[in-house]
């Protein structure tokens, strides 16, 4: 199951501006995890790709999923391995930035409950994903 979400640069964000924010990982997982409560390193480079162990909260509760960041020229690769009690989750991401606009490809592996409840979440929270990350470039 796939979606993708498209966001306009605003004039004042160049994009090796946002791309210098999207490899930088601490500020990807703050963006990615609104409801962060931990996260720690677990293995990899930070400045190239690396794997953390993050805590969130959800609409369900409090989850713990692998999260591996990948950094590429132009944007930044995100997976995230989750166990929740319903199955396993897989959420893999492209973050680009290209002609102008922050482009993100989302694909979602799991059972088709988890797929359809993710594809939910994917394409209701990841557009203030994006602001967050176009506000965090700004700073």
């Amino acid at each position: 199951m796939s979606s993708t979400i498209t966001t306009p640069l605003p004039a004042n964000i160049d994009a090796g501006t946002l791309i210098a924010t999207l490899h930088t990982h601490d500020t990807m997982i703050k963006a990615l995890c609104p409801g962060l409560i931990s996260y720690e390193f677990v293995s990899g480079d930070k400045n190239s790709e690396a794997t953390y162990s993050v805590t969130d909260k959800k609409s369900m509760g409090q989850t713990t999923y692998k999260l591996t960041l990948t950094n590429v020229n132009d944007g930044i690769d995100s997976l995230v391995n989750a166990k929740p009690p319903v199955g396993t989750l897989t959420i893999s991401a492209k973050w680009r930035v290209v002609k102008g606009e922050l482009v993100e490809e989302v694909e979602i592996d799991g059972n088709f409950m988890m797929k359809k409840m993710a594809k939910g979440n994917v394409e209701k929270t990841h557009p203030e994903q994006h602001a967050r990350l176009l506000e965090m470039a700004k700073a």
